[in-house]
């Protein structure tokens, strides 16, 4: 080594390592590129598989709206008629319900914890 830090030889030898050390680098530069667009197109190509297969679902779904409403079961009148409470039958709960709300057997922790968990399944 001279003084200047600088390795002995001709400037020709330190020309070609510096050249070749550009081409490294490009070289690592061009592959970065290639692994990014590989990535890019990558996660686009994820993306767009979510999509279809959540667009897949959705008509699936809506497909199975329509079928379950091919299962449901129409009521006449008539039957609708036949499993509603009569009158005197309402009337007899009202009056049952009165007299125990008056004696004050209603709110029993039973019956709170019951209507709570009504309440809260929706």
């Amino acid at each position: 080594m001279d003084i200047h830090g600088k390795p002995p030889g001709p400037e020709r030898s330190q020309r070609a390592y510096e050249q070749q050390q550009r081409a490294l680098i490009d070289s690592n530069r061009a592959l970065l590129r290639a692994a990014r667009e590989t990535l890019s197109s990558a996660a686009s190509q994820r993306l767009s598989n979510s999509q279809e297969a959540r667009a897949a679902r959705a008509s699936q779904s809506a497909d199975a709206g329509k079928n379950t409403r091919r299962d449901e079961i129409e009521l006449s009148a008539a039957a609708r008629a036949v499993s509603e409470p009569s009158t005197a039958e309402r009337e007899a709960r009202v009056r049952e319900l009165t007299e125990a709300h008056r004696l004050e057997r209603l709110h029993t922790p039973e019956r709170l914890e019951r209507a709570a968990q009504r309440l809260l399944e929706g």
